[in-house]
């Protein structure tokens, strides 16, 4: 047998026409969706909720209430805590109004959050309210509002790229299943729900980089929870087989690509080559199926996906028979003599 070896497919040729989806966020969609997490309430100019977050970063600030302006990250969310509150309670009235109005006629401000529920200055309301600058109330504790927004916006300007595919949570691995259009994908993932797993997305899978290196799969709110068969059309898979049937993201771990088999390409038989593919910087073990009339590919994917947690246990299937292998021949090695190594 041959001695495996590592080769990496270039995503490239996986993508398959995939986008990339939209990147960033509004201010009105991030205090939509972080309303609960930060028991978020807006205050003052919601006309100027369509101004946009540009960057992940957060900042109190100190100094530019106390007139140091220079270098002002003013592009960044900014958040008042006690700390801030109390600074600008200490200024007088005609203080606290310059002060205010000099930060907000900074371009590119997207907003103000006031946390552990305080009111905003009444200097900070005027001066949002004359220059459309959304100001928000967390009741939420200045530190807990930072991470948890800085959790969000991580997530959202995650490096992303868009496939056509499918992705599915089969034995709690996270399998990206790729391949041209009427090989068999959605019928592949079809059968694997029927067999007891979950999916995640049919047709477009966005995947985005976390900040841990993790790759992380989901999919477009209009068609999520749905799957086309073609001769059947579009399933509502949570309707049809239940809750348990679906999960809303999932980690991707393991990629495969079905194509129509080729007589002529060589196959791997031995399972000793590493193939992987890399994703915005991340390494993903690359497998590809052949597939013929009466292949039952799903069940080839559980297979793959079980094995794939074997190896992540340490066990290698592929190598251990090569080394019994290779040990069996070293043995029978014709002139060795009995009983020596």
């Amino acid at each position: 047998m041959a001695r495996g070896r590592k080769r990496t497919v270039n995503v490239d040729e996986l993508s398959l026409g995939g986008t990339k989806p939209p990147v960033g966020v509004t201010v009105g969609e991030m205090f939509a969706e972080m309303a609960e997490p930060l028991k978020l309430s807006a205050v003052e100019a919601n006309d100027g909720l369509e101004r946009r977050v540009r960057g992940t970063e957060i900042n109190r600030p100190g100094l530019a209430l106390a007139g140091y302006l220079d270098g002002f990250p003013h592009r960044q969310i900014q958040v008042l805590g006690m700390t801030e509150l109390s600074y600008v309670a200490s200024l007088t009235e005609r203080r606290r109004s310059e002060i205010f109005v000099k930060i907000a006629s900074h371009e590119g401000l997207p907003c103000f959050i006031v946390a552990r529920g305080r009111r905003p200055p009444p200097a900070l309301k005027v001066a949002a309210r004359n220059r459309g600058l959304p100001v928000a109330v967390s009741r939420r504790r200045t530190t807990d509002v930072i991470a948890i927004l800085s959790d969000y916006l991580r997530d959202k300007f995650a490096p992303r790229i868009g496939f056509h595919g499918d992705l599915l949570d089969v034995y709690g691995v996270g399998v990206l299943i790729l391949g041209a259009a009427a090989v068999g994908k959605s019928e592949a993932a079809l059968d694997l729900v029927v067999r007891g797993h979950r999916i995640v997305a049919d047709d477009i899978v966005y995947v985005r980089r976390r900040i841990t290196g993790e790759l992380v799969g989901d999919t477009q709110d209009a068609i999520r929870e749905h799957i086309e068969i073609r001769g059947l059309g579009v399933l509502n898979v949570k309707e049809l087989f239940g809750i348990r049937a679906v999960r809303k993201s999932k980690n991707v771990e393991l990629v495969v690509k079905i194509e129509q088999l080729d007589p002529e390409e060589e196959y791997d038989r031995t399972g000793l080559d590493m193939r992987v593919v890399n994703i915005l910087g991340v390494e993903a073990p690359f497998i590809v199926i052949p597939v013929v009339p009466g292949k039952n590919v799903s069940s080839l994917i559980e297979v793959a996906a079980l094995n794939y947690l074997l190896k992540r246990y340490g066990l290698d299937a592929a190598r251990i028979f090569d080394e019994k292998l290779r040990a069996e021949i070293a043995r029978n090695e014709p002139g060795r003599k009995k009983g020596k190594a």
